[in-house]
């Protein structure tokens, strides 16, 4: 077993900690060790049930370690434990008491992790986006729209550029009136950018995964040579620029943070994961809370 993480607060940018420290895709044994996290963010739920569906993949079933009862709590609550228990083993094995996917949808703050597989799957998703958007962070009607547009267009491409993969989505917000903000997080265990972008001979060559998502987030780019396709990434930036938020995008062994009050990305060597993970935080329209949001890009 391994030690302890030494993480607390498990988000996107700790996440890659612990990738490091533990890389379930090597060895023998496919353990994920959360012992220590005490709190964990919608973005890195995504990015664990991605692990544990790329290892799934492989023939090789992750166990999932936890050594505290409220975090055990909150990953039932918050649709994670239901959404990896097809491929994932969980130790200690939770009582069989409450229900909590009873509670889904009932949280106006939360999107449980929820996996994607069809355009289908999105509208009641988008809807509760745009309305948390509108009701609690106080996001003109269009502004409320523009976004969920953007998330759309990330989530589509979970499924449009991958075959007998999936994708998954959470969202949960913190904080109240003006210092309430909003995280998202989608991800997929695809085939990542840069292999999706090489399929386009018209795409420049790409060297590496740091590399395609900058292509990526042009644009126009995309695997199709069609001049219509390729706004998701691009359009996701334009949309957290304008409204001061922060946005991570992370494919195989690359990431790019985007911290948008200097319109500005900085990049990341990371250990490999398959496909293309994303985390977007948005504050409230009127009195952002910047520094929540700022410090989670830097």
């Amino acid at each position: 077993m391994h030690p302890e993480t030494s993480i607390v607060k498990l988000d996107s940018i700790s996440f890659d900690k612990l990738m490091a420290q533990q890389d379930p895709f090597q060895g023998e044994e496919c353990r994920i060790d959360l012992s220590g996290v005490r709190m964990i963010t919608p973005a890195a739920l995504v990015q664990l049930a991605v692990v544990c569906y790329a290892l799934e993949e492989k023939a090789r079933q992750p166990i999932i370690i936890l050594d505290d009862s409220s975090v055990s709590t909150y990953l039932a609550r918050a649709g994670f434990l239901a959404a990896v228990r097809p491929v994932a083993h969980i130790e200690p094995p939770l009582f069989a008491g409450f229900d909590y996917e009873r509670l889904r949808g009932s949280n106006p703050m939360l999107i449980e992790v929820s996996k994607i597989e069809t355009g289908s799957d999105l509208p009641p998703l988008l809807d509760h986006i745009v309305s948390v958007l509108r009701k609690r962070l106080k996001y003109p009607k269009y502004d409320a729209f523009d976004v969920a547009t953007a998330i759309s267009e990330v989530c589509q491409n979970t499924f449009d550029h991958n075959h007998e993969t999936c994708g998954f989505i959470a969202m949960q917000g913190y904080g109240k009136g003006s210092k309430r903000f909003l995280e998202i997080g989608v991800g997929d265990y695809g085939n990542g950018l840069a292999e999706t972008l090489r399929r386009n001979p018209k795409n420049p060559e790409i060297a590496s995964d740091i590399e395609a998502i900058g292509v990526a987030t042009k644009l126009g780019t995309s695997e199709h040579d069609d001049p219509t396709r390729g706004t998701g990434l691009y359009h996701l930036l334009e949309i957290t620029y304008k409204h001061e938020g922060a946005v991570q995008i992370r494919s195989g062994a690359g990431k790019v943070r985007y911290r948008m009050d200097k319109r500005q990305g900085w990049t990341f060597s990371v250990p490999y994961v398959p496909g293309v993970q994303i985390a977007l935080d948005l504050g409230t329209k009127s009195g952002r809370n910047r520094k929540k949001i700022l410090d989670s890009a830097k």
